[in-house]
């Protein structure tokens, strides 16, 4: 049986399962709670800055750029009326692995800001926006 909390977004986003960190997302829809964890070397995408077109989050390690679609994919099911948020978490979380909420900066909700890469010849090669995430 799956194992559902309960969060209220206007005091809480971020979400800990276990060793496992969630960031609540708002890129121009509803929000998302997403895997605080880069594809490329695991950096902490709450902390990335989108892009100037707002469709990827550029991790703060190495620049990486990940596809806000790609993030929606992997995101953790949740419901939301008003500020709470009912959430669905992974299947295979143990009945007693701890979970926690709480408040952090997150700089992925941010406006975006000027392209880091801009006129970086190899910037193309780190960008993972078609990719999956490995969220899971």
């Amino acid at each position: 049986m799956a194992r559902v909390i309960v969060i209220d977004l206007s005091r809480h986003n971020t979400l800990y399962v276990g060793h496992d960190r969630y960031f609540v997302l708002r890129a121009g829809g509803p929000p998302l709670l997403v895997r605080d964890h880069c594809p490329h070397r695991g950096g902490p995408l709450s902390l990335a800055r989108p892009t100037p077109d707002g469709r990827r989050l550029a991790c703060p390690w190495h620049g990486t750029r990940v596809g806000v679609a790609a993030l929606r994919r992997g995101c953790l099911p949740m419901v939301r009326t008003g500020d709470e948020a009912v959430v669905v978490l992974p299947e295979d979380t143990p009945d007693d692995t701890p979970v926690s909420v709480l408040h952090k900066e997150v700089l992925a909700n941010l406006p975006p800001g000027p392209d880091p890469d801009a006129g970086d010849p190899d910037a193309s090669d780190r960008d993972t926006s078609d990719r999956e995430p490995a969220c899971r």
